[in-house]
């Protein structure tokens, strides 16, 4: 349902929904096969510190827990209540919700507005509203935060922690997010999947990301805007990167997005692009592309101007480049243009045959040593705004070897404020530097586009900031 604005007693209550000291889960079960049990085993498995309570009305025990039959049954203070019980159950849930005072209300059940139940839907809402008891759902997969060890839904795993809320109104793209973040060390501060957006919108989690320590950007998956004015207007209240990507906007999509989370989508796309960029927030079109400038903004200060210097060891990497930078509209400049020295420094790290123009080829016989020279020379220049390097794993390269003399650089220039990101073309070898690159906040990426379009961002969210 609309909101005009968010709401600040959602916003303050959202710290229940991420780190909670309490959880009730209702609709817990003893059967390995369902979602109650596999909420109540994935909170236990993965760490959570607070107390869980159980509650099912045909059991005494779940997984060594004591088990409640109602909510009202539970005597001490709760903060989140969590349902995964039957839609025409949910009603009660919500009355004995609001009776204990509970802080937060989070319903994974199915079978609401998506369906056509929507009196249902906004019914519940109506209740909690007036209670001021903020409800996330239905029709949602889970939320939680590495940072505090809590994982809360039918989730398999945590995500590595790191810089990047992920807010999705989608569970399964939730869920793959969550397995790049494990695979390919994606750092995420917290995650939460919005389903139907009944009550909390994406507006409000945006303010709690805003004042999240741990978040750096927020990454934000939409199938349907119903608040768009409070969107814009949450964006513009955060002093952080903003990532977001619209789908649902092609003819058999509207029917589909309206299935999957109740989302209507009377607007078309050009509506869509106008309220992202009113919100000055950068909108990506893939899926890839949206988990690659979030990594970037996430991990990176923006780019203050579009001086960049790429060093690589293969041609074919750097042509790649040049037409991605150019198709973006941000075309790189000739090294001499940049900083008339620069390319004389940097001859000290290539062979003769090398080419000093911009990218700056140091060859495939590069050694550790001359890359590390030469990411030394083009980042302490100060007409340098940016460095992007590559790496192709010839048989005289030493992959790790470059990537670890990357993280020494970087670490060893950091006050100077400048992006720094890596390609890594290759086989196993180049997917392991990856993973180091990124563990030490370093983004890199196996392809050239990719890491372009992480540049690219950097320089738009740049030119925002100004």
């Amino acid at each position: 349902m609309k909101i005009l604005e968010a709401r600040d007693y959602v916003v303050n209550n959202l710290k229940y929904a991420l780190n909670p000291k309490s959880i009730a889960v209702v609709g817990a079960s003893r059967y390995p096969t369902k979602v109650g049990y596999k909420v109540v085993y994935e909170l236990m498995k993965w760490g959570f510190k607070g107390t869980i309570y159980p509650v099912n009305p045909r059991a005494d025990q779940i997984l060594g827990l004591k088990c409640y039959h109602t909510l009202r049954d539970i005597k001490e203070s709760v903060d989140l209540v969590f349902v995964a019980v039957p839609a025409h159950l949910v009603t009660q849930i919500v009355n004995d919700a609001i009776e204990i005072k509970a802080k937060v209300l989070v319903v994974a059940t199915s079978a609401f507005k998506e369906i056509g139940r929507e009196k249902l839907q906004n019914d519940i809402v109506n209740t909690c509203r007036k209670a001021k008891l903020p409800f996330i759902g239905p029709n949602l997969v889970g939320l939680g935060s590495p940072y505090h060890h809590f994982n809360c839904g039918f989730i398999p795993y945590l995500p590595v922690e790191g810089p990047i809320a992920m807010i999705s109104q989608s569970g399964a793209n939730l869920l793959a997010a969550l397995g790049t973040s494990q695979a390919d060390h994606f750092g995420m501060s917290f995650f939460v999947g919005l389903g139907n957006k009944a009550d909390v919108d994406f507006a409000e989690f945006i303010e709690y990301a805003g004042q999240d320590p741990h978040t750096k950007c927020l990454a934000i998956y939409i199938e349907g805007l119903d608040s768009p004015e409070a969107f814009i207007s949450s964006c513009k209240k955060v002093d952080k990167p903003i990532v977001v990507i619209k789908v649902g906007g092609s003819k058999i999509g509207v029917k589909a997005a309206f299935a999957h989370t109740a989302s209507e989508n009377p607007n078309g796309d050009e509506y869509y692009d106008k309220v992202i960029k009113d919100a000055g927030a950068i909108r990506a079109q893939t899926w890839q592309e949206f988990l690659d400038v979030s990594l970037a903004l996430g991990y990176l200060p923006p780019l203050k101007d579009d001086k960049v210097v790429m060093i690589t060891n293969g041609g074919g990497a750097g042509l790649l480049s040049c037409d991605h930078f150019e198709r973006l509209g941000m075309p790189l400049h000739e090294l001499k243009d940049i900083s008339p020295m620069l390319a004389q420094r940097i001859r000290a790290y290539m062979p003769m045959f090398g080419s000093p123009l911009n990218p700056v080829d140091i060859s495939g016989t590069a050694t550790v040593i001359q890359y590390k020279g030469a990411f030394q020379q083009a980042l302490r220049d100060p007409n340098v705004d940016g460095v992007l390097g590559a790496i192709c794993p010839t048989a005289v390269t030493d992959v790790l070897g470059v990537a670890k003399a990357a993280i020494e650089v970087y670490e060893s220039t950091k006050d100077l404020n400048k992006p720094f990101i890596m390609i890594c073309q290759g086989g196993e070898e180049c997917h392991e530097a990856i993973k180091l690159l990124r563990e030490h906040n370093i983004p890199a990426y196996p392809t050239a586009e990719q890491a372009v379009n992480a540049m690219v961002a950097l320089y738009k969210y740049g030119k925002s900031k100004k």
